[in-house]
This record gives C-alpha cells, structure tokens and sequence, in this order.
C-alpha cells in the first residue's frame, strides 16, 4: 500500500498541473568552469553567432503527461531556445580568452536541432533526461568558405524520487552546460582554425 502511494506522489509531482503549461528559466550555470583547450587558440577574432531554430516542434521543450503517458501541457521556456543556446556559445568562447565582437574574421552560424527534457517514470524512481544538440559552422568572414562544422550535444540525467519545475529547469540547465563543454573540448575546431 504504501509502495503504491509513494509512487502515486512521484506521478504528481512530475505532472505538476497538466493542464496549465509550465515555463522554465533556463540558461548555463554563470559560475560553471568552462575552461578547456579552446584556451589555446590565439589570433582569431570570432563574430557573434547567429542561431537558426531547426527543431521539429518550435513551440516547447517538453510535455506533461498524466499517468497514462497522454500529453496534458507544454513545457516552454522564458527565453527562445536559439537565444539560450547563443548565450551559451558566447560564454564558451568568452570563458577561453577568445574575442568575440560584432565584425569578427569569422562568423558562428548554427542551428539547435534539439532542446528536450524528459521525464521517465520508473518503478521506484523518475529518470530526468535534458538534451540540447547544435551544429555549428566557423564560417570566414572574408571568403565566405567554411572552415570547419561539426555538431555538438549537451546531455545530463538524473534518477531521483520525484521533482517539479525546478528539478527540471536544473537539468536542463545542466544540459546546456554540457554542450558549453563540448564544444570548448573540441580538438578539431582548435586544429582548424589553428591555420
């Protein structure tokens, strides 16, 4: 019997009010350590990127579902996706002494392919799962050649009792934090615009 309640209590806090769509703050973590081999790359002058939004559904990040798995509410986001990603890369780049203005020598264009959170309810437990995935183009301003592109992806999960709007606003949170670092651990990139 308790089992049974307990596992009833975690439904509802994942569904929160499925019938009213839920709207997260989502951004990275400004005091994240996002430092990493992009530090060594000297001599380029980034412009500002400019994001596409390539997503299949461009109106939420997520659903609310009721026991069932029926979908009963959006979850959105305060800031469109593209500009939270755009944010995100800044400070990547920003974090690692490079320079990024406005007419740089090479532009940052990209799209966000994916911006999801997820909620997957298990026996005992609820498994959180964020995923942000971009691709991005290092495009010469000058020539207008693309000098390397690559995609990159920011995932984080977490197991837990339950949780609301705030547990799922960190892991998204998390998740962009994740695609911080992968894109400033990027070897290639260095390798490429090292020329």
């Amino acid at each position: 019997m308790k089992k049974g309640i307990f596992i009833l209590m975690a439904v509802v806090m994942i569904q929160g009010c499925t019938v009213k769509d839920s709207t997260l703050k989502v951004s990275h973590h400004a005091d994240g350590n996002f430092v990493g081999p992009l530090e060594q790359l000297q001599g380029v002058n980034f412009q500002m990127p400019e994001m596409a939004d390539d997503r299949e559904d461009k109106m939420r990040i997520g659903w609310k579902k009721n026991g069932y798995g029926h979908r009963m509410a959006g979850i959105l986001t305060e800031q469109p996706v593209t500009e939270i990603v755009q944010n995100a890369i800044v400070t990547a780049f920003k974090s690692n002494q490079q320079l990024m203005t406005d007419e740089g020598d090479v532009l940052i264009e990209g799209k966000v392919t994916n911006f999801w959170f997820e909620a997957d309810i298990n026996f005992w437990t609820v498994e959180f799962i964020g995923d942000v995935q971009v691709m991005l183009s290092f495009i010469d301003r000058n020539s207008g050649d693309v000098i390397y592109q690559s995609n990159y992806s920011g995932t984080y999960s977490d197991k837990k009792a339950g949780g609301g709007e705030k547990t799922w606003q960190e892991v998204m949170m998390l998740a962009v934090d994740k695609l911080i670092e992968d894109i400033v651990f990027d070897e290639e990139l260095i390798e490429s615009l090292d020329q």
